[in-house]
């Protein structure tokens, strides 16, 4: 499978200076955190438009320079090693256009899965004059764009069928040669979309439990009708009706009419539906080594627990094929999903932020680095501050990982939001274990913790905030050196192989 392993962007939208996203040898995965209007869509849109320009040369890098077009921009896409790529690094500018136009980058073009809060608004948005949401040109020239047809002869895609079917449209439905060769590929067309939208509502639905709802709770269903040649109509509607409905039923009942669910159901489900949708359609897509997942702000409408859950199903087997770019304006989302990802080698965490520059905004591309990093930044810049705030998160990190990586109870608080870190701090400081010799030895040697508890009274405790001004850089630099300290005795040891008393 080919990964791409750094993408180089230089004034293409929002972005102006060249910026530089290394995704490692291997190509990571990406988890990006960016607050709205901080360049995330620009992200996305450099990364879609790089692929489509492989195969559509109507996309004009030109057109996406905003402010200064005397300033030569491009973006690059480097690649892991592939057989079928001659080098490891692709550019699409004003002046090299066709760059990309080689079949790995056109495949990856046509498998790629992009997604942003826009699109899911496409599974329930409706008409002012219409009660039910149709997905037809959705699914037609979106999800099934690149898909073949196997009942169409020869075999084409469903996109490039309908295209030939709506230019044409005999002008009567007489027996003429013309008329039936054209019903026969209406034909085909219907059977051939019938069978797809079966797989389509399977995988849809299959999706959709592990949201949380069962088929009995929530069942989505794609209601298609045959399209055919009406004559009788206008030009325009002559082919109908071009519709695929989108129909849930909730708890056993078809909700229509007044119950149609787009207006029954809350935000939650509506983008479980939707994303359900969309990643059923991502299945279907055709083969490429090459396969991108780029999802732009799509939690909008999911509480936390949905949140998890598009995250555990991007981490299913099926999915480890593709190369996930997940972003997010939501910071706790971000924090949790780094801490869970955070010594998995195949995800990167980095940020994106806003800075303005002879009056324009700018994208700032950040790796993330851990809180004593940050800390120590901060020393050297004299924010002494920021610097101790820094230090205590990495302790309290630290403890509270601990805890439970080893599952050690802590004291018990109905508000969860009252815990500290003195409550997880005082169940690990004096523990020890038991070696293989049976002889027992602290976790913590009593001089790191006698260094701990006379940091804590100064640094590591919140409440000194007010204070913390009066602190000087060796205080700090000695508090950031034993949090090291600790860091270094814990991770050595694990419950799996070690008896915690």
């Amino acid at each position: 499978m080919v990964k791409i392993t750094k993408i180089e962007i230089k004034n293409f939208k929002a972005f102006r200076c060249p910026d530089v996203i290394d995704l490692s040898d291997e190509g990571q995965n990406l988890l990006l955190y960016g607050e709205n209007g901080s360049g995330k869509t620009s992200l996305y849109d450099a990364l879609k438009l790089f692929l489509e320009s492989s195969d559509n040369n109507s996309i004009k890098f030109n057109q996406n320079i905003f402010v200064d077009k005397t300033d030569k921009g491009y973006i690059k896409l480097y690649f892991t090693p592939d057989p079928k790529l001659n080098k490891d690094n692709y550019e699409w500018s004003e002046d090299v256009q066709e760059h990309t136009s080689v079949q790995p980058i056109i495949e990856a073009s046509w498998a790629k899965g992009f997604l942003d809060y826009k699109d899911l608004l496409k599974t329930n948005f409706l008409h002012h004059d219409k009660n039910s949401v149709n997905v037809f040109d959705l699914l037609i020239n979106t999800l099934l764009k690149h898909i073949i047809n196997e009942q169409a002869v020869p075999r084409r895609k469903f996109s490039e069928q309908w295209d030939d079917i709506l230019k044409t449209v005999p002008s009567n439905q007489g027996a003429t040669q013309e008329a039936i060769a054209f019903n026969q590929q209406l034909e085909t067309f219907n059977t051939g979309l019938q069978d797809k939208l079966n797989d389509l509502e399977k995988d849809a639905n299959d999706i959709l439990i592990k949201f949380g709802y069962k088929n009995t709770d929530m069942k989505i269903e794609l209601d298609f009708e045959d399209v055919t040649f009406r004559p009788d109509k206008p030009e325009s509607n002559s082919l109908y009706p071009q519709q695929i409905l989108l129909k849930v039923h909730y708890l056993g009942k078809d909700l229509e009419d007044k119950l149609a669910y787009h207006r029954f159901l809350n935000e939650a489900k509506l983008s479980a539906i939707a994303l359900s949708i969309f990643f059923a359609g991502f299945k279907s897509q055709p083969v490429s080594d090459l396969r991108l997942i780029v999802l732009d702000d799509v939690l909008i409408g999911l509480d936390m627990s949905h949140r998890l859950s598009l995250f555990n199903i991007l981490e299913e087997k099926e999915w480890t094929k593709y190369q996930i770019i997940l972003m997010t304006y939501d910071r706790t989302f971000f924090e949790m999903v780094k801490k869970l990802k955070s010594e998995d080698e195949k995800w990167k965490a980095a940020e994106l932020y806003c800075k303005v520059v002879d009056g324009h905004d700018i994208p700032t591309y950040v790796e993330d680095k851990t809180y004593l990093e940050k800390a120590r930044e901060y020393l050297d810049a004299n924010d002494c501050k920021a610097c101790a705030v820094y230090t205590r998160s990495a302790f309290e990190a630290i403890i509270k990982g601990f805890c439970e990586k080893n599952n050690i109870g802590i004291k018990y608080r109905e508000d969860v939001n009252e815990l500290n870190s003195n409550d997880f701090w005082t169940v690990i400081k004096d523990r020890k274990i038991i070696l293989p010799n049976s002889k027992k030895r602290r976790i913590i040697k009593l001089a790191l913790v006698k260094k701990i508890e006379s940091a804590k009274k100064f640094i590591l405790n919140p409440l000194s905030h007010a204070n913390i001004v009066n602190i000087t850089k060796k205080d700090l630099e000695d508090a950031i050196e034993t949090v090291e300290w600790l860091e270094d005795a814990l991770s050595m040891i694990d419950s799996r192989i070690h008896t915690i008393i």
